[in-house]
């Protein structure tokens, strides 16, 4: 029995709890809509963040399998690089011997070897004389001795004594038929050290390129040797570059081991999806670019999938709640409807005769207590009856709505009010406004409303045009605010009787009646 009493006080206990929820909420619908948006922008939010610390795993995954490439190919190449310069320093020995010849057999069975150990990489060996003859190649070819004195490496030995060895820019053979070429060089010194030639080998930039050939590289967007001073000697697969490009190499950022953030990545490519690795021995880069597709490409499939389910979840708890919002907001703006409907004007949008004379009672009493003066502009189309006849009724309701949207665009207080008065007649409540500010804002409404250019056969312009009367009361000066209605009425006939297309003003004075008028103007005498 105690049992069932708890239970039954628990249920009163959360049916009270849960009615005065609903009950605080009714006053406040969106609320329940926000507080659903929140909490489904926060799922999205928690699974973006899963997604992203996914990604960014896969990502430095791909990073390492880069360095790892870069790493092996480096020394592979670097290994080269060794037996090549092992040759060079023989060369240059025995070039500098002065009893044996520039390149004798035992040298060149050598350099057949170090072909056969370093897979063909190796495309020919000659050493070059003080004037830049090829004096003594690899395999001797018909003709008369070619000259080199122009290549750069030739030059650069040739004024560095301390050189060393050198890997020069890129060339076409002219002992191969023009084929693209690099040379690893070093320099000849006579018994007086002074510049005796140069020892060379050549590389082949395509069978260069078959020691990257051989990488896996599926998951690679592409490896590239690169030398120091920015061309590219090999890649594959040649993505964004090719063999014996140039690449722009800011400074001596190569020089100083951060060759990735050096070169001009391509575009959507930023230096940070890059390893690079130095080749032993030699001014070479061996730089890898992962291939961010191919890799994250299960990630996406995870991404879609999971992406789908939380939007789906986020997708109905925002708009369950809000059609829970909206449920609870329809009698509200139903209420609010009918009160618009009740004090608007169907056709033109702006405030009926009830909503008219509701806002100059509240501004009048306002005027009162304040001792603030109060104008009220009454403005006409000319002519609209003609318009109608020659035009038809449906291209009169759209001069109606066109000049009441003209009339409220003059508006910039709230506490002032535009309303359709009837008919043609339209009437502006401007609080805390005096005659003179009155009076510009009249000038205004005529001079923007002439300006839309409405074609008006019936008019003496020949386009739609207003009349305007204006006028200004205070409290200590008029009995009510229908005078003032009464005074804007009679200086709006004035005007109409002037000419029309033109405002007239007056200021209420201390009498019961209305002053006589004070202005009834053309347009040439506001600036129209």
């Amino acid at each position: 029995m105690t049992t069932r009493l708890s239970v039954s006080r628990l249920r009163n206990w959360a049916g009270k709890r849960l009615r005065a929820l609903f009950a605080r909420f009714a006053g406040h619908p969106s609320t329940i809509g926000f507080a659903g948006t929140a909490i489904a922008v926060a799922i999205l939010m928690g699974v973006t963040w899963l997604l992203r610390a996914d990604r960014q795993t896969r990502y430095l995954h791909a990073l390492e399998r880069a360095q790892s490439v870069a790493s092996v190919v480096a020394a592979s190449l670097g290994g080269n690089i060794a037996v090549y310069d092992a040759l060079l320093k023989e060369m240059v020995r025995e070039a500098e011997d002065p009893v044996t010849p520039l390149f004798p057999e035992r040298v060149r069975d050598r350099v057949r070897f170090g072909q056969t150990l370093s897979r063909d990489f190796l495309d020919d060996a000659y050493v070059v004389d003080r004037q830049g003859r090829i004096a003594a190649p690899l395999n001797q070819p018909p003709g008369a001795p070619v000259s080199v004195a122009d290549r750069d490496y030739f030059r650069s030995h040739e004024s560095s004594p301390s050189l060393g060895l050198y890997i020069s820019q890129p060339y076409a053979s002219r002992t191969h038929g023009g084929a693209l070429s690099v040379a690893l060089t070093r320099r000849i010194a006579a018994p007086d050290h002074s510049f005796a030639g140069v020892a060379v080998l050549a590389l082949r930039l395509d069978h260069l390129s078959t020691l990257v050939n051989d990488v896996d590289s599926a998951d690679l967007r592409s490896i590239d040797i690169v030398e120091e001073k920015g061309t590219v000697l090999a890649c594959d697969p040649c993505a964004d570059s090719r063999p014996g490009m140039l690449v722009t190499l800011p400074g001596n950022a190569a020089r100083n081991g951060d060759l990735a953030t050096a070169l001009s990545f391509p575009e959507g490519v930023s230096a940070m999806d890059y390893r690079s690795v130095r080749v032993p021995g030699a001014s070479m880069y061996v730089v890898v670019t992962p291939s961010n597709e191919v890799l994250m490409r299960e990630w996406r499939r995870h991404t879609l999938l999971f992406g789908v389910i939380a939007v789906m979840c986020a997708a109905t708890l925002v708009a369950g709640a809000w059609l829970l919002a909206a449920a609870m907001r329809t009698r509200a703006s139903a209420a609010a409807r009918l009160v618009s409907l009740a004090v608007t004007d169907g056709l033109t949008g702006l405030a009926n005769r009830h909503a008219l004379d509701t806002k100059l009672a509240a501004q009048w009493q306002r005027a009162k207590r304040s001792g603030t003066p109060l104008s009220i502009l009454f403005v006409d189309i000319d002519h609209f009856r003609h318009f109608n006849d020659a035009y038809g009724h449906p291209a009169g309701d759209d001069v109606l709505r066109a000049v009441a949207k003209n009339i409220s665009g003059h508006l910039r207080r709230d506490s002032d009010m535009a309303a359709r008065y009837g008919g043609e007649e339209f009437a502006v409540v401007l609080p805390d406004t005096d005659a003179q500010a009155a009076a510009v804002m009249a000038e205004q409404v005529r001079r923007d409303i002439e300006r839309l250019h409405i074609d008006h056969v019936g008019s003496e312009t020949g386009m739609v045009t207003v009349s305007v009367g204006a006028a200004t009361g205070a409290a200590d000066a008029c009995e009510s605010a229908h005078a003032i209605v009464q005074a804007a009425e009679a200086q709006l006939f004035i005007a109409k009787q002037s000419g029309r297309n033109r405002i007239s003003t007056t200021v209420m004075r201390r009498k019961t009646a209305p002053a006589a008028s004070d202005a009834a103007s053309d347009p040439a005498s506001h600036g129209g």
